[in-house]
């Protein structure tokens, strides 16, 4: 009897085997990737959430935002370093979520909840008296996207501002 070894069909195996673990390892990569995506996605809305949430729960933060928007030229001490910090933490989380965006993680419709809010945010000028101050602490892509936001933002209109004439 010969019992000869067909080193031909153990290499072929060998390949079938090797290309079938990197399909299932690309298929589980694939997945990885969406999965963190999602995460990323997700963890981005909380955090906006919870900022949201800082004025509401805490009305002396909500009283300092308030002035700030208007008037961040007036704000001094600890109450220029207070609205200066809500406002880096506002605009760390829209930088995220920008380029969330423009990496494909981010859909259309979350980001249109984003970007209205913050067309409506830096409509103020207290916040665009803050953004001239600090823009140069974010990217170069960033700053010109927000300052085309700037641009063609409205009066602001946020919460409901009285007339001039009233």
């Amino acid at each position: 009897m010969n019992h000869a070894v067909n080193w031909e069909a153990i290499s072929a195996i060998g390949q079938i085997v090797g290309a079938l673990a990197v399909v299932i390892s690309l298929i589980y990569l694939a997945r990885e990737i969406r999965s963190n995506a999602r995460a990323a996605r997700v963890s981005s809305m909380e955090t906006l959430i919870r900022w949201l949430g800082q004025p509401v729960e805490h009305p002396h933060l909500r009283e300092l935002y308030y002035r700030g928007i208007h008037d961040f030229d007036s704000l001094e001490g600890a109450d220029l370093v207070g609205f200066a910090m809500l406002m880096q933490q506002l605009f760390r989380i829209f930088n995220e979520m920008y380029y969330q965006r423009l990496e494909g993680h981010l859909n259309q419709r979350l980001w249109r909840e984003v970007e209205a809010p913050l067309r409506d945010i830096i409509a103020y000028p207290g916040v665009q008296a803050w953004w001239r101050s600090r823009s140069h602490h974010f990217s170069e892509e960033f700053v010109k996207f927000i300052d085309q936001q700037q641009q063609t933002a409205g009066p602001p209109t946020l919460y409901r501002e009285p007339m001039t004439d009233e």
